[in-house]
């Protein structure tokens, strides 16, 4: 079954939540094609195969999953390919590509703000850097469901360059580096 697409979507929530990278790797693992993803999602929260801290945290990585992924239709492959067992990391580049047909604060941000940061020589990024970028979002294209609060574009833009770390593209705990 397709969803429909969130591609201009700019969310908050699922930046906010992160990459998920380990997490969406072990539930893609335990997939049953046999089975709906809303059944798929309700067996993650009864049973906690991921070993969630908390029952709030669990909810939010089945929500983030539901919002990001097709595991029956266009996502099915990266969804096998966790299932036969592909290192996590030959998989973590295939699953940036996949996020970010949807994810538009992450592809947008890659696209239009990181990559162009990279070029002109920038070395360090600032979670205050990615701010400005983000008061722009709607010129390019973005639909936000409402207007952010500043702890939101706060927490948005710290997000931003925290999915960039997890997947490789920059280094470091405060102060971002490439």
């Amino acid at each position: 079954m397709m969803t429909a697409t969130r591609a201009n979507v700019a969310s908050s929530f699922t930046v906010i939540k992160g990459a998920l990278i380990e997490e969406t790797y072990a539930v893609f693992s335990a997939w049953d094609f046999d089975r709906s993803k809303r059944d798929n999602l309700a067996h993650l929260r009864e049973v906690n195969y991921i070993g969630a801290s908390s029952t709030t945290w669990l909810r939010d990585v089945a929500k983030v999953l539901n919002r990001r992924f097709d595991p029956e239709g266009r996502d099915r492959p990266l969804v096998i390919l966790a299932k036969r067992g592909l290192e996590l990391e030959t998989w973590k580049p295939l699953l940036l590509w996949h996020m970010t047909r949807d994810e538009f604060l992450v592809r947008d941000f890659l696209e239009s703000w990181l990559f162009d940061a990279f070029d002109s020589g920038v070395f360090r990024v600032r979670t205050e850097n990615v701010e400005d970028y983000l008061g722009d979002v709607r010129r390019r294209g973005g639909i936000t469901e409402h207007a952010w609060a500043e702890q939101t574009t706060k927490r948005v833009a710290a997000g931003l360059l925290k999915i960039a770390v997890d997947f490789g593209m920059l280094r470091g705990p405060v102060a971002k580096e490439f």
